[in-house]
C-alpha cells in the first residue's frame, strides 16, 4: 500500500462511516432550505413587506449570502465537535483498529487522517453546501419582484461578483476558523481516545475545574473568573465584531474580500495561534503514543 493510496483509503473510510453527519443531513438541510423558499414564493408570503422602504437587492443578496454561510459554518462548528468526540475512538467498537494495526500504517496516520476529515473534507463539503444555497438565495431574489412591488431585480453581473467574493472570503474564514480552533478539536479527540464518547462533557468539565481550582488556590486574586477562565474566553473568541458586522450590513459598496480578509488578518493573534497548533499537534502524538502502546 503507497502512501498516497493510504491516505486515500483512510479519508474515505472517514467519511463513509459518517456520510450521514457528512453528506445526508446537510442534504436534507438543503432540501429544507428549498422547500421553505418554495413556500413563500407559492403562498406570496413575501407579500407582507409591500409598503416598506425595500433595501438594495444586491444588498440583500450579499447579506442573506453570509448569513447562510454563517448558519452553515455553526452546522460544521456541532457536528466537528460531535464527531471529534467519537472519532478516535469508533475503530475500538467494531474492531477495525486491529485491520487497520495490521497494515504499515501507523497509529499517528490513521489518528491524523481522523482529524483531517473533519478539518478539511468536511468543511469542503459544507463550503460546498453553502455554496448551493446562495445560488437558491439567488433564484429566489430574482423570482421575487415579481411578486413584491417596489424590489427591483438583481444584476445578474454583480451578483455573480458578490457571489464570488463573498464565497473567496468563507473559504478563508472557514479555514483560519478552522486553525484557531484546532487545539479545541485536538482536545475533545485526544479525550475522545481514553475515554471514548465521555470526552464530549469532559472537554468542557476538566477546564472548568482547573478554573475554580484556581479561584480556591488563590482567593479569586486575579481577573474576573481567574486566568484560565479568562485565557479560554480569548482562545474561544473569533468572529467579527460589531463594526465589521455594521460595516457588512449598511456598506454602499459592494462587499471586497480583499477589505474584510485584511480586517479578519489583522484581527487574529497570531502567536497564539501558533501556539494552539502546536499544541493540537502535540495532543494528536500523545493520543497515537496511547493507542501504540495500551490499545492492541
Amino acid at each position: 500500500m503507497t502512501a498516497l493510496t493510504s491516505w486515500r483509503a483512510l479519508l474515505v473510510r472517514e467519511y463513509l462511516e459518517h456520510r450521514v453527519a457528512f453528506l445526508w443531513a446537510p442534504l436534507g438541510i438543503l432540501v429544507l432550505l428549498a422547500l421553505s423558499g418554495a413556500s413563500a414564493l407559492s403562498f406570496n408570503r413575501i407579500g407582507v413587506l409591500e409598503g416598506f422602504a425595500l433595501p438594495d437587492a444586491g444588498k440583500v443578496f450579499e447579506v442573506g449570502y453570509l448569513v447562510l454561510l454563517l448558519l452553515w459554518l455553526a452546522y460544521l462548528g456541532a457536528v466537528l465537535f460531535f464527531y471529534s468526540g467519537d472519532a478516535f475512538n469508533a475503530d475500538r467498537r467494531n474492531n477495525a483498529m486491529f485491520f487497520w494495526k495490521s497494515m504499515p500504517v501507523t497509529d499517528l496516520k490513521i489518528l491524523v487522517s481522523k482529524y483531517l476529515a473533519g478539518s478539511l473534507l468536511l468543511p469542503a463539503i459544507i463550503l460546498a453546501f453553502g455554496m448551493v444555497s446562495g445560488l437558491m438565495f439567488y433564484l429566489l431574489l430574482n423570482i421575487a419582484p415579481h411578486l413584491l412591488a417596489g424590489f427591483a431585480l438583481l444584476d445578474p453581473v454583480a451578483a455573480l461578483a458578490s457571489f464570488a467574493q463573498i464565497t473567496l472570503f468563507a473559504i478563508v474564514f472557514y479555514g483560519l476558523a478552522l486553525l484557531w480552533y484546532a487545539p479545541f478539536i485536538a482536545w475533545v479527540s485526544g479525550l475522545s481516545t481514553v475515554f471514548g464518547r465521555w470526552s464530549l462533557p469532559l472537554a468542557f468539565v476538566i477546564p472548568a475545574l482547573l478554573a475554580v481550582l484556581e479561584n480556591i488556590a488563590f482567593f479569586g486574586q486575579g481577573p474576573n473568573g481567574g486566568y484560565v477562565w479568562t485565557y479560554l474566553g480569548r482562545r474561544w473568541d473569533f468572529a467579527f465584531d460589531n463594526a465589521d458586522v455594521t460595516l457588512v450590513i449598511f456598506d454602499t459598496l459592494p462587499f471586497s474580500a480583499g477589505k474584510f480578509i485584511g480586517r479578519l488578518v489583522a484581527d487574529i493573534d497570531w502567536p497564539q495561534m501558533a501556539i494552539g497548533l502546536v499544541f493540537a499537534a502535540v495532543v494528536i502524538w500523545l493520543a497515537s503514543e496511547y493507542r501504540r502502546r495500551r490499545l492492541t
